[in-house]
Parts: structure tokens; C-alpha cells; sequence
């Protein structure tokens, strides 16, 4: 499968996108929106979690720009082939996913249950 920024370039430049691998760039591009969320989130509480997140995901100048806000995570993300980013585990319909899946489900009904 093409890369995800290959799949997305298309996608911005009006081109039609084979549903299969627009629906793995969705789903890296979910991935990638809570990366950047938890990212943040170190960042802005400041210490010794933003030094390492800096320290770790902006140190290498050809994978990470601090002035862009690109990480190196991000980089390799966006110029990998979706299926191998996400890993079965994360591909709906996998068994690895309805594997995460139901175990997603059963922690979250017990935190429902608990709360009630």
C-alpha cells in the first residue's frame, strides 16, 4: 500500500482514492490526532516530560523541525505504508483488532458499572 501522505497528496489534489486505503489513512491520521494530543499535553505542562518529549521527538533534523511542530514520529507515520504503521492490532475486521476491541469494551463497561 502507498504511503499515508501519498494517499492524503491525492486525495488534496482531487484524485479518486481506492476505499481500502482511504480507510487506513483515516485511521492513522486518528492515530496520529491522539499522539499529537498527548504531546501536547506533556508540552504544555512544562518539566522534565516536555524536556524528554523534546529531547526524544524533535532531536533529528532530518525527521523533526521544532519551529514546524513536526515530530519524528509523525514523519515516519505520515511516509509509511498504513498497514504496517498500525499493525493488526489497530485494523478493524483483524482478529488482533477484535482481540483489543473486546478488551477495550470489557474495561470500559466496568468503568460505566463502577460509576453508576
Amino acid at each position: 500500500m502507498r504511503s499515508t501522505c501519498e494517499i492524503i497528496a491525492d486525495l488534496k489534489d482531487g484524485k479518486e482514492v481506492p476505499y481500502e486505503e482511504l480507510k487506513m489513512a483515516c485511521l492513522v491520521q486518528s492515530g496520529l490526532l491522539f499522539l499529537f494530543q498527548q504531546e501536547v499535553e506533556h508540552l504544555l505542562n512544562g518539566g522534565l516530560s516536555a524536556e524528554m518529549t523534546r529531547q526524544m521527538n524533535y532531536s533529528d533534523p532530518k525527521t523533526s523541525s521544532v519551529e514546524m511542530g513536526t515530530p519524528s514520529w509523525y514523519w515516519k507515520a505520515i511516509k509509511a505504508d498504513p498497514l504496517k504503521w498500525l499493525g493488526p492490532n489497530w485494523i478493524p475486521g483483524t482478529p488482533g483488532w477484535e482481540r483489543m476491541h473486546n478488551a477495550h469494551l470489557k474495561i470500559y463497561e466496568k468503568v460505566v458499572n463502577h460509576s453508576e
